[in-house]
């Protein structure tokens, strides 16, 4: 009896820990305790709020680049997006031009810069890293040109009051945006056959294609969306930030490429789920407030960050081939 018990045990522990989202959020709260124990400032509301703010825009972007790395394909221009759309913004009302129209515009480049990456993608049959670094830097020298290698200050204060000031029931504005568009990324993957045939996508790419999916259709919109998502993400940071500094975006196409790979999104494609994207995503956010509040050297951060990353490309392609092997 106390053997027959042992073993499902067992086989429950075994099965809760193979469950990717379930690691993490132990992890998440591990280190939260952890944290909490070191430092009487974590905890804080003022820390806390920083790290929700933070992270609530990379995970705006992360939703949409979840269902694009699912289907098999990779942004690394986010970022430039990202300070492109807050570029445009911050300069147009610079001039004058009305706050609705101002929003307009960075919208819609930010949806046109990511559908030029997906056309590239389809068209030139290049790997999807190749073409995003390429537009990651073409992209970033389009902004520095945009501003003059500058900063974008002087926004009107109704612009900035947006993430500084709106709430709802008390939750910033920013987190709302974060909590809705992550609710219809989740319901889209799940429940519209658009876009869960991600899976199908990334899992086999000429499979999904004789099964009658149109992958090019796929790539291009979910290209287009991720890059209407850095928009949306940009005009929040203006809003927050009250200016557009020309480092704006810099750095978060690698912080959020390594959040995705640690919430057990495949780089390969195939595997993945917007929740697991969202712990990551809030892991990365505390292991930033973490460094910040022992004092780790900026550059430092970088290194750090950097081998998170190489570490969690290693996982996920030991995990791969673990898998091929079975």
């Amino acid at each position: 009896m106390n053997s027959s018990k042992q073993l499902t045990l067992k086989g429950v522990a075994s099965g809760f820990f193979q469950i990717k989202e379930m690691t993490i959020l132990l992890i998440v709260l591990a280190l939260g305790i952890f944290m909490s124990i070191a430092s009487n400032y974590f905890l804080t509301i003022n820390n806390l709020r920083i790290i929700l703010n933070g992270f609530a825009l990379d995970m705006i972007i992360a939703t949409a680049m979840t269902i694009l790395l699912i289907g098999g394909n990779i942004d690394f221009s986010v970022g430039s997006i990202l300070g492109c759309s807050g570029f445009i913004c911050g300069l147009l009302l610079q001039r004058g031009t009305p706050i609705p129209l101002a929003i307009l515009a960075a919208l819609v480049l930010g949806a046109v810069m990511g559908t030029v990456n997906g056309v590239l993608v389809v068209q030139l049959k290049v790997l999807p890293i190749v073409v995003t670094m390429g537009t990651w830097m073409a992209y970033k020298g389009i902004g520095l040109m945009m501003i003059g290698n500058s900063s974008v200050s002087s926004i009107p204060a109704n612009f900035k009051s947006i993430a500084q000031k709106w709430n709802v029931f008390g939750i910033p504005f920013n987190i709302v945006v974060m909590l809705v568009i992550m609710v219809i990324g989740m319901i889209l993957l799940k429940y519209v056959t658009f876009f869960h045939e991600a899976y199908f996508i990334g899992g086999n790419k000429e499979s999904a294609r004789l099964a009658g999916i149109n992958v090019n259709r796929f790539t291009v919109v979910m290209y287009m969306l991720t890059g209407l998502m850095c928009a949306v993400a940009g005009l929040l940071m203006l809003s927050r930030l009250g200016s557009a500094p020309s480092t704006m975006g810099q750095g978060s196409e690698f912080r959020i490429v390594t959040a995705l790979l640690i919430g057990g999104v495949s780089f390969s494609g195939g595997e993945g789920s917007i929740f697991g994207t969202f712990l990551g995503v809030l892991l990365m956010g505390m292991i930033s407030s973490a460094l910040a509040i022992f004092a780790i050297n900026g550059n430092m951060q970088l290194v750090i960050i950097g081998f998170i990353l190489v570490f969690a490309v290693w996982m996920d392609e030991s995990n791969r081939r673990r898998k091929l092997k079975k």
